[in-house]
């Protein structure tokens, strides 16, 4: 009797466990899903072969983003593996200007231009929290497109830059921070640095306490904060990306691909 007992205990806890886990999922779900009015298709970027340059005058329309491709490295030599990305990618774009953050650069820009956040970079407890960090405040400040290095480009961005700001859509829900176009001063990236202070937590192990105090779920927890005041985003769908191999994704030809998986 009482092991029946236990057992009708055991399941009424793991029925309660399920439908608790089923509620935050949805809910989160819910919190962080994108319209589909906010997401650019390929009608709206030209796609380009890999030496045809775009010139929005041409087609009435006005660059918002500058032309400056950031990326992020402990110091200025890049691992070999990556190193061929990134150079591809600026010879496919040699006007752009290039800007490489290693960790001394990274802080010296922080105290020199974010002082008030010092401490706060300073005492992140990974060193994948300042290098998400960084990457807002390098966009917020000079506008241009952020990319990781595992991310090669397939044509050049510049059909892209026209929009004020282009956040990728991730697996399963939100927005990733891999790739993102930002023009100088965009209100989101103004809120975004403010709002870092207001998510540094520590969640205990490594994986929480980097998605969601820098990484892509803090960005996405952010994004859906602000989906009522107007900033324009204008997220990548997932719909536009095929999987074609384990850590291989693919985006609309226009925009880049991703070669080797997430950086760590």
């Amino acid at each position: 009797m009482n092991r029946r007992r236990a057992f009708y205990v055991f399941l009424s806890v793991l029925a309660l466990f399920l439908l608790g886990t089923v509620v935050v999922l949805s809910s989160v779900t819910w919190y962080l899903a994108i319209s589909p009015a906010a997401y650019l298709s390929e009608l709206e970027v030209p796609v380009l072969d890999n030496s045809t340059r775009w010139n929005a005058a041409a087609h009435g329309q006005v660059e918002r983003v500058q032309r400056i491709i950031h990326q992020t490295w402990k110091s200025e030599t890049l691992p070999a593996r990556w190193r061929g990305i990134s150079q591809a990618c600026r010879d496919m774009m040699p006007d752009y200007e290039y800007k490489l953050w290693t960790d001394a650069s990274s802080r010296e820009f922080i105290a020199e231009y974010y002082p008030d956040f010092l401490d706060t970079f300073d005492n992140y407890r990974y060193p994948i929290q300042r290098a998400d960090a960084i990457r807002y405040f390098v966009l917020h400040h000079f506008g241009g497109v952020y990319i990781d290095l595992d991310i090669g480009c397939l044509r050049p961005m510049d059909p892209l830059l026209v929009y004020p700001a282009i956040l990728p859509k991730t697996i399963p829900v939100g927005v990733s921070n891999d790739l993102m176009f930002a023009e100088k001063g965009h209100p989101f990236l103004e809120q975004t640095i403010h709002n870092l202070i207001n998510f540094d937590h520590d969640w205990i192990l490594n994986y929480p306490t980097v998605m969601f105090s820098t990484g892509p779920m803090f960005l996405s927890a952010h994004r859906s904060m602000g989906r009522t005041r107007g900033k324009t985003r204008h997220p990548i769908p997932s719909s536009l990306t095929s999987t074609e191999a384990v850590g291989t994704r693919m985006t609309p030809p226009s925009l880049a691909s991703w070669v080797t998986g997430a950086s760590s």
